[in-house]
């Protein structure tokens, strides 16, 4: 009986999968997978990352990974390492993602997030990959409390724009969009897309009359054709007479990730200023209409 017992519960050791470890070597070939990993991987255990991880313009956690060796996500770039896990985006390479699939390498990918509950299940895609399901949820757990810090009431919502470069403007159901609702503010572009951003025109932007101009500055240090818009005269005028202006830096919303908060802070923060002021009088009420024109501005209306 004892021996007939023995072999019954080795057979069930046997047949009963084995824990499986947490990754060691783990290789991140994407910014947005960049940015998440940096959070939540063990000490030691993220051996490269995406170059673009590294670069402060780009990645809001370039200082954590400034040591951690870069790669371009090539193949070649991949299997020097020796992962035993890989992170990527949904739509990294599909031949490189093939090919890791072929040699049995895991592979956890993220999505492009476009809400904020999309941002809390990529996080826990990459916590489930690594182990780290507990360090995921206090990430969550944080990012929920920032977020909730900076909602504010939306009665007597100003009218605001988030303005970026090549004249992109956030749409309400991207999360910028999403981000200025929350933060009490009213979003002037109404238009909504899969893309998340709308392209109006300078004459539009002004029609639109918004009391806050938020700008999303990517490399001030590196003037270009794309950025030169944030500075048309007819902008700037604007900015000056009619409106408030606050600058954020663009890199803190790269992918999307939990670092949305910081701008949502500074969004709320500027909402609280602009409250402050004299309720009644509003910047926009002193900004004359076009003959014909309604509050509303004129996008896709054409101009008298």
């Amino acid at each position: 009986m004892r021996l007939l017992l023995s072999i019954c519960i080795l057979t069930g050791m046997l047949a009963a999968p084995a824990a499986q470890a947490a990754p060691r070597r783990v290789v991140s070939i994407n910014l947005c997978s960049d940015i998440i990993a940096a959070d939540l991987a063990a000490p030691g255990t993220l051996k490269s990352v995406f170059r673009l991880g590294r670069d402060p313009e780009d990645s809001p956690v370039a200082a954590l990974l400034a040591d951690v060796p870069p790669n371009d996500g090539r193949i070649e770039d991949i299997l020097p390492f020796a992962p035993d896990l890989v992170l990527a985006h949904e739509w990294s390479s599909p031949f490189t993602l093939g090919l890791l699939a072929r040699m049995n390498i895991p592979v956890a990918t993220v999505k492009d997030a476009r809400s904020f509950e999309d941002i809390r299940e990529n996080i826990r895609t990459i916590a489930a990959a690594l182990g780290r399901e507990e360090k995921g949820e206090e990430v969550i757990a944080r990012f929920d409390a920032e977020m909730a810090a900076a909602r504010r009431d939306s009665t007597n919502a100003p009218t605001a724009i988030l303005y970026q470069d090549l004249g992109s403007a956030a749409t309400p159901n991207s999360i910028l969009g999403r981000i200025l609702s929350l933060t009490g503010f009213r979003n002037v572009v109404t238009e909504e897309n899969v893309v998340g951003l709308a392209y109006p025109d300078i004459e539009d932007v002004i029609a639109f009359r918004p009391e806050l101009i938020a700008l999303g500055i990517y490399r001030p240090d590196a003037p270009s054709q794309a950025n030169a818009v944030l500075e048309h005269p007819a902008l700037r005028l604007y900015r000056e007479r009619y409106a408030e202006e606050v600058r954020l830096k663009a890199g803190g919303w790269t992918c999307s990730t939990r670092f949305v908060a910081g701008a949502a802070s500074r969004l709320a923060a500027t909402h609280d200023a602009m409250m402050a002021k004299s309720g009644a009088s509003r910047t926009s009420s002193t900004l004359p209409l076009w003959e014909g024109q309604t509050a509303e501005g004129s996008l896709g209306r054409g101009h008298p």
